[in-house]
């Protein structure tokens, strides 16, 4: 088996620290006021809870169940932002005659380096990647971020030019771990399952979508509370600096650099 790619989940595996909630509310209200002028509504929408409901068990039971509950919870991952905005407008009883949903989505679109800080080892864990001749896809669930606000925040990074590929649930459609949205990231990779890797923060959205469909997952440990998975990562790291430890010899012969210059722990293959 040869490696073709590498993907990557995007908050808290690349990027993490986020601003205070109130910075990011103001950001939030910044953009909408460029985009609307002063809205009644604006505060009562930044502060809302729009997506999707909470997690089903589906993502904790990856086999198993009678074939209407593998159909409700496959249906849970769908992703339907603008509806969920439509919705939201409605039930508020906030007219949207004059309101371009599409306008508010690219509006909540506050970019990533104005919120987060990367991770320690992630921008030079892709380089590397991208040295070793793997193709790499950003696989991220998002809310309001397209494929095209993704690649946006990376050009802002300055990272773009070792990125390949972007799979956002927003432009899918579905989140992780459906299969949909892996499923375009091989496309992208031009690559089988088992010619890639997944590395994530989420056991459940990363590791499980990825092992569900035959692929290598690395889990990037965090201190967020993580849902009870039955399934294991092939590797587990505590930052990015890890990775070409990890990697290494899954590509079949001996890289000339197998480390990165930031300081880190001892990854733990599983």
């Amino acid at each position: 088996m040869v490696l073709k790619a590498a993907f990557f989940d995007v908050g808290d595996t690349l990027v993490e620290h986020w601003a205070p909630k109130e910075q990011l509310n103001e950001l939030a209200r910044e953009a909408l006021r460029r985009e609307f002028g002063e809205r009644h509504w604006h505060d009562q929408f930044i502060g809302a809870s729009i997506g999707p409901g909470a997690p089903t068990d589906w993502r904790m039971d990856p086999v198993g169940g009678t074939d209407g509950e593998e159909d409700r919870r496959e249906d849970a991952l769908r992703q339907e932002t603008l509806r969920w905005y439509e919705q939201w407008f409605r039930n508020a009883q906030v007219g949207i005659d004059d309101v371009d949903l599409e306008r508010v989505r690219l509006a909540m679109t506050v970019p990533l380096d104005l919120i987060s800080t990367p991770v320690p080892g992630a921008f030079a864990a892709v380089r590397w990647c991208k040295a070793q001749g793997l193709r790499v896809i950003l696989v991220t669930n998002t809310l309001s971020r397209g494929d095209e606000e993704v690649w946006e925040d990376w050009r802002r990074f300055g990272l773009a030019d070792a990125i390949d590929g972007v799979a956002s649930s927003h432009t899918i459609g579905w989140q992780k771990p459906h299969r949909a949205i892996y499923d375009r990231a091989l496309e992208l990779a031009q690559a089988r399952p088992d010619e890639a890797f997944m590395v994530g923060d989420r056991l459940d959205a990363d590791v499980l979508g990825a092992k569900r469909l035959g692929m290598r997952a690395i889990w990037r440990r965090t201190e967020h509370e993580q849902p009870k998975v039955d399934v294991e990562p092939d590797a587990t790291v505590t930052d990015l600096t890890e990775l070409p430890a990890v990697v290494t010899p899954w590509l079949g012969v001996r890289s000339a650099h197998t480390s990165l210059s930031e300081p880190g722990g001892t990854a733990r293959p599983q």
